[in-house]
């Protein structure tokens, strides 16, 4: 018995490749991207949260001592260019008076961004958003 001699299987593999591997690649990217997004997100968070805890405390710091508490949380997760709004909801800081501490930080996605820029041609549009985080916490 023969076989029959097989032709261009290697080129539809090669064709298949070229196809997957960059949306693989792409998929994998965005991955990373939003993971590393989320991340950011945490930080800024955690971030708010110690800034409404050192504000509210007994005693506690000012206002500005808080935002350092902030920006230094922010700077040991590789976070910069953020603001820090602190606001209280009587305006006077006493016990029972809640405090508020807002952190915004921009967020531009690295390898992504670029790519959604060059497809749109806009230069500060999907590629960039906004991360923000509210604390509020009653002083004691």
């Amino acid at each position: 018995m023969r076989r029959a001699a097989s032709h261009g299987d290697s080129g539809q593999a090669l064709a298949e490749i070229a196809i997957a591997l960059p949306l693989l690649l792409l998929m994998l990217i965005g991955i990373w991207e939003f993971a590393r997004a989320y991340q950011i997100q945490q930080v800024v968070v955690n971030a708010a949260r110690e800034g409404a805890r050192t504000v509210v405390l007994p005693g506690a710091a000012d206002a500005d001592s808080a935002t350092k508490i902030v920006n230094n949380y922010l700077a040991g997760g590789h976070v910069s260019g953020a603001s820090v709004n602190i606001t209280s909801s009587t305006g006077v800081e006493e016990p029972g008076a809640a405090m508020t501490v807002s952190v915004t930080v921009p967020y531009s996605f690295q390898l992504i961004g670029p790519i959604i820029r060059l497809a749109t041609g806009n230069d500060g549009g999907p590629g960039d958003i906004t991360l923000r985080s509210d604390a509020t916490m009653r002083h004691e």
